[in-house]
């Protein structure tokens, strides 16, 4: 799971959940009630973990946010998970900092280009 460090960075107004992209391995998704700004990437098929009803018995149909794919970069996750921890690691000394990322977009040739704003 990652965190973004910004006072600017709020949470999302409210958790959207799609059955069209559920919670699979190379998925990236929102963490948290409500969701944001802390996110994760799904190392195996987190579908149970964190599709609908898994996180409170009260409301069936809550689930996290999923909102993109790994399409580059994918042996740097499996380097991350070589870190020594499990679960929420607290001490700094064992974070792990992504300096950068990059959103892709569909070329509408089969691949992915840089979504640059115009």
């Amino acid at each position: 799971q990652a965190m973004v460090r910004s006072r600017s960075i709020q949470h999302l107004a409210f958790q959207e959940y799609s059955p069209s992209y559920p919670h699979k391995k190379g998925t990236v998704g929102y963490a948290g009630r409500p969701s944001g700004p802390a996110w994760y990437v799904s190392t195996i098929d987190n579908t149970q973990n964190h599709g609908p009803g898994s996180q409170q018995t009260r409301n069936p149909y809550e689930a996290d946010s999923c909102f993109g794919t790994v399409v580059e970069g994918w042996e740097q996750i499996e380097r991350i998970k070589t870190v020594p921890g499990s679960g929420f690691i607290s001490d700094a000394k064992k974070h792990v900092l992504i300096k950068y990322t990059k959103i892709m977009v569909p070329d509408g040739k089969n691949g992915y280009q840089v979504w640059e704003e115009k």
